[in-house]
């Protein structure tokens, strides 16, 4: 391998007789022999995305004030977990078996070196959480536990390590295909109403034995008839899963020398984008637009080959994007339009303080300190109230109607939205304030003074920091602004080492009442970032983030530099070209969308494969061909074939004799150009 991009280690071939032990089957009509070790991947790309069923879990979360479940379920995000781990597993005993059993030499390339530093931190981070074992089983709603992310470096090393030949991707692209088909359906099915989870079927398959043979077990969705979901646990993620994947088959498109398949390509490609639209994701339609403008940079002059199939899709996009639009009665425009619009928003209550001898409500540029004085007896208690600066403040006691309980209402033209009403409930002081018109519940229990969530607990009031330029416009991108305002002032903590993998609930100050009432969020457990980089930076670490940029920003560029060069005739080439801009599309979406185990297996699974194509590439010498016919085209042009022409034909023709018998493609019955056209097989460096 060349010293370009850095790929020097020795792969794995898998065709070679004196490597790896296939089982010795041939494909039809080929020389190439079926490569098994090809199996998990294909699996992770074509089932596992379909893996859907009902688990009940206990939580280990009750002891938290600000989670009240101590059991739960989950459909979409614990199996998967838990198949893609077992996958790794086995992807790992395939790697340790062929260096133990066949003495093969496992290097790594330097590519891996950031990538082995992201998962080192994160081990580290797991090993040294503050928040128990969830870092290693993982959490309700997440389940990207630790062996979830060793999982995904093991399938970039495993894939780079495994596959070798265009066959090998084929095999995977058919899986690929079969489960984006699948998918499709589902897709389908929910965006015309019918979802086919809701129905008796999806009843069956969701549903444990123990739970369908009740007919009183029903499931209760939390998005509306028409909604496309998918089998990725939100709407949201919909979007991710396109931008990653949409590329692939789009150029799978341009790649098929037969018009049907291109066809059957281009239609998923415009199915996976209608998916979109049904899920109401505008960020997946900005990686969607990411991943084609990189695809103009990589084609540049030569893009005016593929004009009349990139005219067809473009015509397609806008067609279905205007239609849309007008069945969802301008929906689609004006919800992109709302989530770009960014207001200042700055909220009359600040904060609030539960001390051990009173509660200070923070609001506007002034402070409230309330305390209850209680009688030994019991029987008799005051108010007292004061503010920043010492200075009592008045209000008038009135008694309620049911003589039970005791109502204020200040007096002091700066608190006039404050009132605050006292009772006593099973021996314990309460009071309520009202403020803006919102009700806040204080007891006072042990000496301290204690919050009352919306869970029923008891709790401290957490004033986390934040920055303020973005808590103020915290709805801005869908109410991200506020999210993110109170994760960045995290990173000052998590700077080496993280709070720990699936561990961001417990690490965001979701015990911050007032801030989420503020934000929006006064009912909602804020389980991730929504930013993958944020998320990362916070559970492994600021360092191992800038570990896994320094990978893909690699990757990225050795693959553009390799691409603008490498011959488009191949369908190899197109795949790794596909696969460089989706996986750039996901990295945009990522600005805006969580890591999440249904959708990144999917991103390391093709990072991997994207990898191993590289160096196909490299290895086979791709972009001679290409290179020859520019040089020559730029001598000479005109006639029916050009010396360029005739001089590729010659070249590619050679390159295919040797490759095939330096990678063992070569048989007794001999492997050239006359078998290939009667099985219509392909050779190892063309599909």
């Amino acid at each position: 391998m060349g010293d370009n991009n850095g790929l020097k280690a020795k792969k794995i071939n898998t065709d070679t007789k004196d490597s790896i032990k296939t089982t010795g089957k041939k494909s039809k009509g080929s020389g190439i022999r079926f490569n098994p070790y090809v199996l998990p991947l294909a699996f992770i790309l074509g089932i596992f995305p379909l893996i859907v069923r009902l688990k009940s879990f206990e939580t280990h979360l009750e002891g938290y004030g600000f989670y009240l479940l101590s059991e739960t379920e989950d459909i979409f995000l614990y199996y998967k977990s838990m198949f893609f781990i077992t996958a790794c597993t086995i992807m790992l005993v395939l790697i340790v078996l062929q260096g133990i059993l066949h003495h093969v030499e496992l290097k790594a390339a330097k590519l891996f070196i950031p990538l082995a530093g992201y998962v080192f931190l994160a081990f580290l981070s797991a090993v040294f959480s503050d928040f128990g074992t969830f870092s290693f089983t993982g959490i309700a709603d997440h389940f990207e536990s630790i062996w979830v992310l060793l999982g995904y470096a093991m399938c970039v090393y495993y894939a780079f390590l495994f596959v070798s030949t265009t066959k090998d991707i084929e095999i995977m692209m058919s899986f690929f295909f079969l489960g984006t088909v699948l998918m499709l359906l589902i897709g389908l099915s929910q965006a015309f109403s019918q979802d086919i989870f809701r129905s008796e079927l999806g009843r069956w398959l969701l549903l444990p034995k123990e739970y369908y043979d009740n007919p009183e077990n029903k499931l209760v969705f939390e998005f509306p008839l028409g909604r496309v979901y998918l089998t990725l646990y939100n709407p949201n993620y919909v979007g991710s899963y396109v931008s990653l994947i949409s590329p692939v088959f789009l150029m799978l498109a341009f790649a098929k020398k037969k018009v049907w398949l291109a066809v059957v390509n281009i239609v998923v490609y415009i199915g996976l984008l209608l998916c979109i639209l049904g899920s109401g994701s505008r960020a997946g339609f900005v990686g969607v637009a990411f991943s084609l403008i990189l695809l103009l940079l990589l084609f540049n002059k030569k893009l005016i080959k593929f004009i009349p199939e990139a005219l067809i899709v473009i015509v397609l996009i806008v067609g279905i994007v205007y239609t849309y639009n007008n069945y969802s009665n301008g929906q689609l425009f004006s919800r992109a339009e709302q989530a770009l619009e960014i207001k200042k928003v700055e909220p009359n209550l600040k904060a609030i303080e539960t001390n051990d001898d009173n509660v200070v409500i923070h609001y506007l540029d002034h402070k409230l300190e309330l305390s209850l004085y209680i009688d030994p007896s019991g029987e008799a208690f005051a108010v007292d109230a004061f503010d920043e600066n010492n200075n009592r403040v008045d209000y008038v006691p009135t008694l309620s109607e049911s003589g039970e309980s005791y109502n204020f209402a200040t007096t002091d033209e700066r608190f006039t939205n404050i009132s605050f009403e006292f009772l006593f409930y099973q021996g314990s002081p309460v009071f309520y304030v009202n403020i803006d018109k919102k009700n806040w519940t204080f007891i006072y229990l042990e000496g301290t003074y204690y919050y009352i969530n919306l869970k029923g607990k008891a709790d401290k009031m957490n004033n986390a920091e934040y920055i303020e330029a973005l808590s103020n416009y915290g709805r801005a991108f869908s109410g991200r602004g506020f999210i993110w305002s109170r994760t960045l002032p995290l990173l000052k903590k998590y700077i080496l080492l993280g709070s720990g993998p699936d561990t961001f609930t417990l690490a965001f100050p979701n015990d911050d009442y007032v801030a989420m009432y503020n934000g929006g969020y006064e009912n909602i457990l804020m389980t991730k970032p929504h930013n993958m980089y944020l998320q990362i930076a916070v559970q492994t670490g600021v360092l191992s983030l800038i570990c896994f940029l320094a990978f893909y920003i690699w990757y990225f560029i050795t693959s553009f530099k390799l691409y603008v060069r490498a011959d488009r005739t191949k369908s190899m080439v197109m795949v790794g070209i596909g696969i460089l801009c989706g996986t750039f599309g996901y990295m945009i979406v990522g600005i805006i969308n969580d890591s999440m185990i249904v959708i990144a297996p999917f991103y390391w699974v093709l990072i991997g494969i994207g990898l191993a194509i590289n160096s196909m590439i490299k290895r086979d010498n791709a972009f001679a061909v290409l290179e020859t016919i520019e040089a020559n085209e730029i001598k000479e042009n005109g006639g029916t074939e050009t010396k360029a022409e005739a001089a590729a034909e010659e070249t590619e023709a050679v390159s295919e004799y040797e490759i095939s018998e330096e990678y063992g493609l070569a048989d007794e019955e001999g492997y050239n150009e006359e078998n290939i056209e009667e099985d219509g097989s392909e050779s190892d460096t063309e599909r």
